[in-house]
C-alpha cells in the first residue's frame, strides 16, 4: 500500500517563497511552462533538506469567502503551499524534482515530474470547526499516487484523508515537528468506488465534532470516531503526492468548502 503512513515515500505547512522558486516552481504564477531543469537523482533527493523558514502568512484579501466553491480561474493568495520530501518526510525549502502547481484554463494543475514530492495547498483565510470539503479531480497518469483532503489543520496537527490511484485509502493524523512532518495512521482500506488509473473522481470529507467521514464519488465509504487527537478546529486543504514513479499530473476542477 503506497500511502504515506505505510512507507517512507508518502500536509503542511511552511509557505513556499514564490520569488525564490520562480524559475522552477510556479505556484499560482504566470501560466507559462516552467523551463526544463535537471531532475535530481534518487540519491540526491533522499538527502535531508535544509529546514524551511516560516515567513508570516499573507493577510487574506477582502473578497475571500468562508464557504464557497473555488474554481481556480484566477490567481489567488488565499491558497498557500508546502512541499515535503517523501523520502525522509523533511519540509523542503525548494523543490523535489521538477514540479509546478498553477491554475490554467480553470484548472489547478499539480505537475510533479520527480519522485517523492508531496505538495500541499491550504486555504488560509478561515479556520473551521465543523466543515465539509469536496473536490473533483482528473488523474492524467496510470502510476500510483495520492490525492489528499485535509481538515482541522493547526499547530496541533491535522486530519488527512489520502486516496491512492490504486484503489486504496488511508486516514492519518499529521503534525509538523521541527523541520519534518510526522504521520500517524488512524484507519485504512480500499474501495471499488475509486476510479483507478487515468480517470476523474469526486472525493469529499466531513469533520463534524469528533466524527471523520470519507466520501468517494457520492458514496460514503468510511466513518469513524476520533477519540485520541480531538482537534477542535483548523484550516482545510488539498494535496498531491508522487512516489517512486513519475511524472504525476493531477487536475483539480474545483474545491468546495461548505457546512456539513
Amino acid at each position: 500500500m503506497q500511502i504515506k503512513a505505510m512507507k517512507p515515500v508518502i500536509f503542511f505547512l511552511a509557505i513556499l517563497t514564490l520569488v525564490s522558486l520562480a524559475c522552477s516552481v510556479d505556484l499560482f504564477g504566470t501560466p507559462t511552462p516552467a523551463p526544463a531543469l535537471e531532475v535530481p537523482s534518487t540519491e540526491a533527493s533522499a538527502q535531508p533538506e535544509q529546514p524551511a523558514a516560516t515567513p508570516e502568512l499573507q493577510q487574506p484579501t477582502t473578497n475571500t469567502q468562508q464557504f464557497y466553491t473555488e474554481e481556480f480561474d484566477s490567481e489567488s493568495e488565499s491558497w498557500q503551499y508546502l512541499v515535503v520530501n517523501g523520502s525522509n518526510k523533511k519540509i523542503v525549502n525548494g523543490i523535489v524534482g521538477l514540479m509546478s502547481v498553477r491554475p490554467i484554463g480553470g484548472l489547478l494543475i499539480f505537475d510533479l515530474q520527480g519522485p517523492s514530492a508531496w505538495v500541499y495547498a491550504t486555504y488560509e483565510p478561515y479556520t473551521y470547526t465543523d466543515v465539509r470539503l469536496d473536490i473533483r479531480t482528473n488523474n492524467r497518469g496510470s502510476n500510483n499516487n495520492n490525492i489528499s483532503l485535509i481538515c482541522r489543520k493547526s499547530d496541533a496537527g491535522w486530519f488527512e484523508f489520502d486516496i491512492a490511484n490504486n484503489g486504496l485509502y488511508e486516514i492519518l493524523f499529521g503534525k509538523i515537528v521541527g523541520d519534518s512532518v510526522e504521520y500517524t495512521p488512524i484507519a485504512d482500506g480500499g474501495s471499488s468506488k475509486i476510479r483507478t488509473g487515468m480517470a476523474e473522481n469526486e472525493y469529499g470529507i466531513t469533520c463534524l465534532g469528533n466524527t471523520l467521514t470519507l466520501y468517494i464519488n457520492g458514496e460514503e465509504v468510511r466513518r469513524l470516531e476520533d477519540k485520541k487527537y480531538l482537534l477542535p478546529e483548523g484550516k482545510v486543504g488539498i494535496a498531491v503526492s508522487s512516489f517512486r514513479d513519475a511524472p504525476v499530473t493531477v487536475d483539480f476542477f474545483w474545491a468546495k468548502i461548505s457546512q456539513p
